[in-house]
C-alpha cells in the first residue's frame, strides 16, 4: 500500500497506480481503513462516527448510538427518508425532520408501514415521520396531504387537533391544500383567519381557474376576496389581508409574468401595495 500513488479519492474507494504505472481501484473497508463499514445509500460508519458520504451525521446523538449495531432498516432515496436502528433505538434521517431519534420506538418491534408517507409503528405507537400520533393509523382517513380525520376530530399535519365544525369542514379550492373553511371560520393550516367570512370567501378565478395565465409562482400564489376584504394567499407560508377601499373592483392581472392583485388605485405584489402611476 505504501508503494501506491493516489490519483483520486472517493468516499468509498481510491484510484491509485503502482510502480509500473498501472491504475486500479482499492476499496475502503477492504483494502484500507479496515474499521470502516459501508451501510448503503451513501451512509457508512467507523468505530467513532456515522457518515453520509464524507460528512459526519447524527453528531448530536453519537453519545447515545451503539455504533457496532447501527444499521439501515429501509431507505427511500427519492424522498430522502432513511430509517436506522441500533440495539437500543430507532433513528430517522429525512427532509421532513432532519436527523432524529423516534421517541419510544423499539428496534425489536419497529415496522415501516409506508415509507413514502412517513408512516411507521412500534408496539402500540404509530408514527408520522418522527412524530408520535395521538391515534392509531387504522382510525385515520386522509382528507388531503395536510389534513386528516379521525372519528369526529380533524387534525392538521397529523398531530395538531383542530377546533372546527367537523361536519362542514371543507377545502376551499382543490389547488390550495392549506386553506379550509367550516360554517363559522376560514382556516389557514391550523389557524383561524380572523375577520374572514367563510360564506363569501372565494379565489379570483383569473388567477386560479383552468384558463388562468402563467405567472411566476402561479402554483402557490393566489388572490382572493370575501365581502369584507381581499387576500394574498401564499399556499405554503401564509395568508395576508389586503385592506383595499375598492373591494368591488379588486381583480387580478399579469404584467411581465408577475401576478398582481389590483383595484382602481393600487397594485398589490405578494400583497404589498404599490400605487398605480
Amino acid at each position: 500500500m505504501n508503494d501506491l500513488i493516489i490519483l483520486d479519492i472517493f468516499w468509498d474507494r481510491q484510484l491509485v497506480k503502482d510502480k509500473s504505472g498501472k491504475a486500479f481501484e482499492i476499496f475502503r473497508g477492504k483494502d484500507y481503513d479496515h474499521n470502516w463499514v459501508n451501510l448503503g445509500h451513501g451512509y457508512s460508519k467507523n468505530k467513532d462516527c456515522i457518515y453520509y458520504y464524507l460528512n459526519a451525521c447524527f453528531k448530536k446523538y453519537l453519545n447515545k448510538i451503539d455504533i457496532d449495531s447501527f444499521s439501515v432498516i429501509e431507505a427511500n432515496e427519492a424522498e430522502n427518508t432513511i430509517y436506522f436502528k441500533d440495539k437500543n433505538a430507532v433513528y430517522l434521517e429525512s427532509y421532513m425532520c432532519g436527523s432524529t431519534i423516534l421517541p419510544d420506538a423499539s428496534p425489536n418491534n419497529f415496522k415501516i408501514l409506508d415509507i413514502e408517507n412517513g408512516y411507521s409503528t412500534s408496539g402500540e405507537i404509530d408514527y408520522w415521520y418522527e412524530s408520535k400520533l395521538p391515534y392509531s393509523l387504522s382510525e385515520m382517513t386522509p382528507i388531503n396531504e395536510c389534513y386528516q380525520r379521525v372519528g369526529d376530530t380533524i387534525y392538521y399535519g397529523h398531530t395538531v387537533r383542530m377546533t372546527c365544525d367537523v361536519d362542514t369542514f371543507e377545502q376551499v379550492h382543490p389547488k390550495v391544500d392549506t386553506l379550509f373553511k367550516d360554517k363559522d371560520h376560514l382556516y389557514f393550516k391550523s389557524e383561524i383567519v380572523e375577520g374572514a367570512n367563510p360564506a363569501t370567501f372565494q379565489f379570483l378565478e383569473e388567477c386560479i381557474g383552468e384558463d388562468a395565465p402563467y405567472y411566476l409562482e402561479c402554483d402557490i400564489h393566489f388572490y382572493a376576496k370575501d365581502n369584507k376584504q381581499a387576500y394574498f394567499v401564499n399556499e405554503p407560508f401564509g395568508i395576508k389581508v389586503i385592506k383595499t377601499k375598492d373591494l368591488e373592483n379588486f381583480r387580478f392581472e399579469v404584467i411581465d409574468d408577475i401576478g398582481y392583485g389590483r383595484d382602481s388605485k393600487y397594485r398589490y405584489e405578494k400583497g404589498k401595495r404599490k400605487k398605480i402611476n
